[in-house]
């Protein structure tokens, strides 16, 4: 019998185990977004973006797929598209073309075309003054160009690893 006890009690702490442990909610879902700066925006950044987001001062998503457009554009999650504007920040996987002054994303397969070019990882090309990544798969061109994970991390003009 309290072997029995105890076996309930364990199924029902890993069901209640289970259930907090449950995937992050998926976010709603919009066609357009604008902003002014976050968090005067619509609709809030809580929201997944299909189609075109325009920044005129900052912006905030989750994530896009499409066009961004802004100042400051960000996204907290995954960014395909093209991304256009002084500052392009995705904190995770970016698919497409950021062109702007400052290029930043985790994961970056693509162009990045600005003054400054930063990824974690690079599956492409960067074309700026400088441009920087751990890991790259690709190219580099630009005035400062460091592949960190190369044998001769630092190289003006150009610098490529495969």
């Amino acid at each position: 019998m309290k072997n029995m006890w105890l076996m309930l009690t364990v199924a029902l702490a890993l069901a209640a185990g289970i259930q907090t442990v449950s995937a992050e909610e998926p976010a709603p879902m919009t066609p357009v977004m604008l902003s002014l700066f976050n968090p005067a925006q619509v609709p809030s950044e809580d929201y997944n973006v299909a189609g075109l987001r325009i920044d005129l001062l900052y912006g905030k998503c989750r994530n896009l797929t499409g066009l961004d457009a802004g100042l400051v554009n960000h996204a907290t999650g995954k960014v395909i598209g093209l991304e256009a504007g002084l500052v392009n920040y995705v904190e995770k996987d970016f698919i497409g073309l950021q062109a702007g002054g400052v290029n930043i994303a985790t994961r970056m397969t693509g162009l990045q075309v600005g003054v400054y070019n930063g990824a974690d990882d690079v599956s492409g090309i960067q074309i700026g003054l400088i441009n920087n990544t751990r890991i790259m798969r690709g190219f580099q061109v630009g005035f400062v160009n460091v592949i960190q994970n190369n044998d001769l991390s630092f190289l003006p003009i150009f610098n490529c690893f495969f």
